[in-house]
């Protein structure tokens, strides 16, 4: 499997997923924090065999990228960072009309994908 069909689209989709449920889902948050490598085996995100997950609960000072996300998850063979920051990184009420309706219409440009997935739980 090449790096760029492992780290597209459905591996942003799914580690988006996992925020926006640790943010939004009653007893996910709880889920994540008993294992977070299970957790991520478990949201399909790719964890090497053998890997551990490290969990960053750290608040960023501004949204990540793609490029952030896949580097901290790829960087440090055997061991893959989480960053779900503890409080959520952006609400409905942070979103232009232009971003809700690329929301509801299933399409994002490559520079509000992070901002999309943050809203989308």
């Amino acid at each position: 499997m090449s790096n760029d069909s492992q780290y597209g689209r459905e591996f942003l989709d799914n580690y988006l997923q996992v925020m926006g449920s640790t943010w939004r889902t009653e007893g996910e948050e709880a889920k994540l924090l008993a294992n977070p490598t299970e957790y991520a085996i478990e949201k399909g995100l790719p964890v090497a065999p053998g890997a551990v997950v490290r969990l960053d609960r750290s608040q960023p000072d501004s949204l990540f990228t793609v490029d952030e996300l896949i580097r901290d998850w790829t960087l440090t063979p055997g061991e893959h960072v989480l960053h779900v920051p503890f409080e959520e990184l952006i609400g409905e009420a942070d979103l232009t009309d232009a971003e809700l309706e690329t929301v509801a219409g299933g399409e994002a440009a490559p520079n509000i994908n992070v901002v999309v997935a943050c809203y989308v739980a």
